[in-house]
C-alpha cells in the first residue's frame, strides 16, 4: 500500500504540531526509510533556490529549476525521483491550520493553485515576484525560529503569503477568474473526490451544489477547459492506475472497487483512454515507479 505522511513524520523544531512547519529543504528530517511514491496529509509548497529536482506528480514528471515554487496536494501520489544540489524552503501546513487563521470560511477554495491536480503544480518566480513573496517568507523564516513562537502571527503570515502567491498566478493567467466560479469549481472538485467510486452521474453533482449542469460545465470549462464530466472520469481514471501499480489487487478486484459492475466494460474504458489494456499498463509501468 502507498504510505501517507503527517507533518509530525518530519520532526522540526521549527513546526508547531501536526499543523504546520517551515523547514530549509536540505535540512529536512525525513522519516528513516522513507518510501517512494507516498502521499502527504498536509499542503506542502517548496521553494527552490538552489539546484534542480525532478518531481513526479501524479504520474506527471515535472523537472523543477531554482526560483520556482512546487506545490503538492494532500492526497496526490509524491515521487521526488532525483535532486542535484538542492537547496531552499519547505512549507507544510494542514487544511485545518489556514482556515483556524482565515476569516474567510471559503479560504482555501480561493486559492485555487493549491488544487494543482488541474492546473500546472509549480510557478516560475523572477525578479519581481521574488520581491513581491520573500518579504513575508523572511517573516516567517524568523517567527517560526523563536523559541517561543506565535501560532496566530505565523497563521496570519501564511494567510498573507497564500494570497500574495494567488495574485501572482491570477497575473500569469493573464485573466481575473471569477472568484464565485473558483469556489464552485473547487466544491466540485471536492464533491468529486469524495464519490467517484459511486457517482458518475453529473445530475448528482448539480443536485449538491444547487447548480444546473449546464452552469457546472460552464465553470469547469472556464477554469480547467475540460468539461465536468471529463474532470469525474480523470479522477477515476487516477484511482485506477494507481491501484494498478500500487496495490495486490488484480484486475477485477479493481474494477469491483471503482463501482464497475462490468469487467469488460472497464477495460475497454481504460483502453480507449490510455491505448493500452490495464494489465499491460500495470506491467509497463511497475519498474518505472515502484522500484525508483
Amino acid at each position: 500500500m502507498i504510505p501517507t505522511y503527517n507533518i509530525t513524520d518530519f520532526p522540526s523544531d521549527q513546526s508547531i504540531g501536526n499543523h504546520f512547519m517551515l523547514e530549509n529543504f536540505e535540512k529536512l528530517n525525513r522519516p528513516k526509510n522513507l518510501k517512494w511514491p507516498h502521499k502527504h496529509s498536509f499542503y506542502e509548497i517548496q521553494w527552490l533556490t538552489q539546484g534542480s529536482a525532478t518531481n513526479v506528480i501524479d504520474y506527471h514528471q515535472i523537472n523543477i529549476e531554482p526560483n520556482t515554487l512546487f506545490f503538492i496536494s494532500p492526497g496526490q501520489l509524491h515521487l521526488m525521483s532525483k535532486t542535484e544540489d538542492v537547496k531552499g524552503y519547505t512549507i507544510t501546513f494542514t487544511e485545518e491550520f489556514l482556515l483556524m487563521h482565515a476569516s474567510n470560511k471559503n479560504a482555501l477554495f480561493e486559492l485555487s493553485f493549491l488544487d494543482n491536480s488541474y492546473s500546472n503544480p509549480f510557478l516560475k518566480l523572477n525578479t519581481s515576484t521574488i520581491l513581491e513573496i520573500e518579504p513575508l517568507l523572511q517573516l516567517l523564516v524568523n517567527e517560526v525560529g523563536r523559541t517561543k513562537k506565535s501560532e496566530a502571527i505565523i497563521g496570519h503570515l501564511l494567510y498573507a503569503l497564500l494570497n500574495r502567491i494567488q495574485r501572482i498566478v491570477n497575473a500569469e493567467q493573464l485573466k481575473n477568474q471569477d472568484v464565485s466560479s473558483i469556489v464552485k469549481f473547487k466544491q466540485f472538485k471536492r464533491l468529486v473526490e469524495e464519490n467517484f467510486k459511486t457517482q458518475n452521474s453529473l445530475s448528482f453533482y448539480s443536485d449538491k451544489l444547487f447548480l444546473s449542469k449546464h452552469r457546472i460545465n460552464e465553470i469547469c470549462k472556464n477554469i480547467t477547459g475540460h468539461a465536468a464530466g471529463e474532470v469525474i472520469r480523470e479522477r477515476l481514471l487516477l484511482e485506477t492506475k494507481r491501484l494498478l501499480l500500487h496495490s495486490d489487487m488484480n484486475i477485477g478486484e479493481i474494477s469491483e472497487e471503482l463501482g464497475f459492475k462490468d469487467f469488460s466494460y472497464f477495460s475497454r474504458q481504460f483502453k480507449k483512454s490510455e491505448n493500452i489494456t490495464p494489465a499491460e499498463y500495470r506491467k509497463s509501468m511497475y519498474e518505472k515507479y515502484q522500484n525508483r
